[in-house]
């Protein structure tokens, strides 16, 4: 059985009166079978692409998966805007990431996303695989 696990890490010295410490490890049984890429985003906010295809996991409604995406640019203010279906879910700035369980409970609503660089594009790194519990 494969696994995935991640650890969140917070801690901040002067946002509150008290520092702030807190971890928080998990560990996720996933599929063997992960699809992992790199590729530049060049879609626009009209037509945004398909990042994650809903039915390449979606069956019976059960499905969960786990996702990893990130905005590789360094470069300010080029963003990605990540959808899930018609709703606008994350806009990540250069180096910012996002990871989330996504509930697939349609074939027909995919993760979607779309850059502020129709020209030159932003590089986007990701990858997805289903979870097994």
């Amino acid at each position: 059985m494969a696994s995935i696990i991640t650890r969140l890490s917070l801690r901040s010295k002067n946002l509150f009166s008290n520092a702030l410490s807190a971890r928080h490890d998990k560990v996720t049984a996933v599929k063997t079978d992960a699809d992992r890429r790199v590729k530049t985003i060049k879609e626009a906010s009209g037509a945004p692409a398909i990042l994650i295809d809903a039915t390449e996991y979606y069956s019976a409604g059960t499905e969960t998966v786990f996702i990893f995406i990130k905005n590789k640019t360094t470069i300010a203010d080029k963003y990605l805007y990540i959808k899930i279906g018609t709703q606008l879910a994350f806009k990540l700035k250069p180096g910012a990431y996002t990871v989330f369980p996504w509930y697939v409970a349609s074939a027909s609503i995919d993760v979607n996303i779309y850059s502020n660089d129709a020209t030159a594009g932003v590089q986007v790194e990701y990858f997805a695989v289903e979870e097994t519990t």
